[in-house]
């Protein structure tokens, strides 16, 4: 929290030095380490050989047996809980970090039951060998786990290889409409190189989902493309209901389970949709609003031909039954009389009376059929770009963290090994969601939750401001004698 900088070993010792006798006190510091001159120059070393003893604790996890006997109902297999105070824990690395930063979202602060999820790039302080070398153990630089990685283009950089790791991060997001929230990190996970990329959020979601619930995510399409078996289906089983964008490969039209029924990127429809509605280009991301809402009445103009439920969804059986348009009221068919009695502003569709379509069909699918393109909203609707745009707050962080209000690129740690940058980054990002709830909060005049939390006096003073530049530093509070220096 006091240098956005660098999360390096150096940069905690003069944390360390720097705070207060009180504060050294909490913590278990001895006060003469400071003061003996031997004793200050280990300071270095004690951190140091912690933190080690810290990685190599929490490398494969971390198990606590229970204090006591298990007891469990014979009847019905259910384990009795345990009783207070049991030291009971069972925590894989991936879930050590995510609650790291789940220590930094105060009880009180209003928690959402669905997360947003991306990637970003992180390069490790080690540089690679040259000319594709690699060492004894296949490892691509002196940092055994990094791996290769590859950017994305952006308006700054073209397309580039790196070697370091990919850094998930998840953002709590709220409902279409509901009130908003500040842009906080709700958990992380680390993979080398732009490997595991399905596998990887789901681990993410796995591990917020033991500290809060979540029934609902937004992926881009980084994750969607992973083999269903590993992604959409482990999903489903969790409660996850996922909005996400497609990939090319998962768009266009695929034969229906039933004569007259088409798979139409990721929804079944009756074939009875017309052609101009089949092959419908999406907005362009840097086109203007009232082009994407153009175009995106288009897509919702889908709709009407699109099957939706008939009845709960079967969890024994694993399916869903859906009902045909006509059977739905959505359109008027003429080889369904019941819906041409209809009204003529329900559209009338292009069937020959006689001849064989869906319309009026009622199908059953598998949780298992197109499952990997499959989401509850249809792609590229009105009502799917309010869900998936919500995904801005994750990119957000992303900014947050790596331009904006620190600097977690190249350098920012500069250790080796994935699980000690797992656990720096972690505490680094914890950090950000302390000082971001302090601003939010604030900006807002609103009390702060671990001010509330820990029972602190209110702190009136003004929230300050800062910039990113490495040559000068500048804190103020807004006004008119406040500098905004840049490098």
């Amino acid at each position: 929290m006091t240098d956005t900088e660098k999360m390096t070993l150096r940069a905690i010792e003069r944390t360390v030095v720097a705070l207060s006798p009180k504060s050294r006190r909490l913590l278990g510091i001895p006060e003469w380490w400071m003061s003996n001159p031997p004793e200050r120059g280990r300071l270095y070393k004690r951190i140091r050989d912690t933190f080690a003893a810290l990685v190599e604790a929490t490398h494969e996890g971390i198990h606590v047996d229970h204090d006591h006997a298990m007891r469990v109902n014979g009847d019905t297999g259910e384990v009795d809980p345990c009783p207070p105070g049991c030291p009971a824990v069972d925590m894989a690395p991936d879930e050590i970090a995510t609650a790291i930063v789940q220590a930094s979202l105060p009880r009180t602060l209003r928690r959402t039951r669905g997360i947003a999820i991306d990637g970003t790039d992180f390069e490790s302080f080690a540089t690679s060998y040259s000319h594709g070398y690699r060492g004894p153990e296949g490892q691509v630089c002196a940092d055994p786990d990094a791996g290769w990685g590859k950017r994305t283009p952006t308006s700054r950089r073209p397309t580039e290889h790196y070697v370091g790791y990919e850094l998930h991060l998840a953002a709590h997001i709220p409902r279409p409409g509901e009130a908003p929230i500040p842009t906080l990190c709700a958990g992380m996970v680390l993979r080398p190189g732009v490997t595991d990329r399905g596998p990887a959020a789901l681990a993410l979601t796995r591990a917020i989902q033991s500290f809060c619930e979540i029934d609902e995510a937004l992926f881009d399409r980084g994750y969607t493309t992973a083999r269903p078996e590993n992604f959409a289906r482990p999903l489903r089983q969790l409660g996850i209901d996922v909005t996400m964008d497609l990939h090319t490969s998962q768009r266009g039209v695929r034969p229906g389970p039933a004569p007259g029924t088409i798979w139409l990127d990721g929804h079944l429809y009756s074939d009875a949709i017309p052609d101009a509605l089949r092959d419908i280009r999406p907005p362009a991301p840097y086109a203007r609003a009232g082009d994407k809402a153009r175009i995106r009445e288009d897509f919702d103009a889908r709709e009407p031909y699109r099957f939706i439920a008939h009845s709960r969804h079967d969890a024994n059986r694993g399916t869903q039954r859906l009902k045909g348009p006509a059977v739905a009221g959505h359109v008027r068919c003429p080889n369904s009389p019941a819906s041409m009695r209809r009204g003529p502003e329900i559209p009338t569709t292009r069937c020959v009376p006689g001849h064989p379509c869906g319309c009026a069909a009622t199908i059953t699918v598998a949780d298992t059929d197109h499952e990997r393109d499959r989401q509850r909203l249809p792609w590229q609707s009105t009502a799917w770009a309010l869900s998936y745009n919500r995904r801005t707050l994750v990119e957000g962080l992303n900014a947050q963290l790596r331009f904006l209000d620190a600097d977690i690129n190249h350098g920012f740690i500069q250790v080796l090994g994935r699980q000690a940058t797992n656990l720096l980054l972690a505490f680094a990002i914890a950090g950000h969601n302390a000082i971001q709830i302090h601003k939010w909060f604030s900006a807002r005049a609103l009390p702060e939750p671990w001010q509330i939390e820990l029972g602190e006096k209110p702190d009136t003073r003004p929230v300050g401001r800062g910039t990113r530049s490495r040559k000068t530093k500048h804190r103020a509070p807004p006004g008119k004698d406040f500098r905004h220096t840049t490098s």
